[in-house]
């Protein structure tokens, strides 16, 4: 076989470099970008490939959290349209399987709700008191939940933890008149009219003149009246 020459050499295989740094050349840019690219090959190619992976699976998961929530959505409502016992072994499968969607949340909540009205009251406190610990104090759910803790206690006649509820209540802006309500009526409950009568007077205090109050307002100085004839 005769030897290769400069005239019948053989043309070897473009290799991908080749071609990158064909490219890099037709795109005008300038040297110390191309040296850059080229001492960095590797670590470029590494680093677009780790991208892709994580664009992927983001995608991925987006898609599996949108079916997820839909499931558990559409699990909380058929459990929402049973009646009688088998609705709390529904709800109790939703919390079970779907319990870190909002639809979990909710039947967490509905749990409770059906203890409350089954007269358990120490259980639904309790339920109450789970779900409030893991939320965050912007939560919207918060204050119904501190409320509905609250009167589970009341109900069941835990006049302290039915207490500390009623004050965290009355600390957020939008349901004061619901803390200091259930605080006064508290102390009713239990005789002492004159503490009463200083929780309705500091909810008055508290909202001065502001004319939104105006039918709260009217119902605690109705509260105040009903007191001074048994004090």
């Amino acid at each position: 076989m005769a030897s290769e020459s400069a005239f019948n050499k053989r043309l070897t295989e473009e290799t991908n470099m080749d071609k990158v740094e064909g490219l890099l050349e037709h795109l005008n840019l300038p040297p110390k970008v191309i040296d850059f690219i080229r001492k960095n090959m590797r670590i470029i190619q590494v680093t677009i490939a780790v991208i892709c992976v994580v664009v992927v699976s983001l995608s991925l998961y987006n898609s599996y959290r949108k079916g997820l929530v839909e499931k558990a959505a559409s699990a909380l409502s058929s459990a929402m349209l049973i009646s009688g016992e088998e609705r709390g072994a529904s709800l109790v499968q939703v919390v079970e399987e779907y319990g870190n969607t909002s639809s979990g949340q909710w039947a967490e909540i509905e749990l409770a709700h059906l203890d409350m009205k089954n007269g358990e009251y120490a259980a639904a406190a309790d339920k109450y008191t789970a779900i409030l610990s893991k939320l965050s104090d912007e939560a919207p759910l918060k204050p119904l939940l501190l409320f509905a803790a609250g009167q589970a206690q009341e109900s069941g006649k835990n006049y302290g933890p039915a207490i500390d509820q009623y004050n965290l209540l009355k600390e957020i802006k939008g349901y004061e008149h619901i803390g200091y309500v259930g605080l006064g009526r508290i102390e009713e409950m239990q005789g002492n009219f004159e503490k009463a009568n200083t929780y309705y007077n500091n909810y008055l205090l508290n909202i001065g003149d502001d004319p939104s109050a105006a039918q709260a307002r009217s119902e605690i100085e109705s509260r105040i009246a009903r007191l001074k004839a048994k004090m």
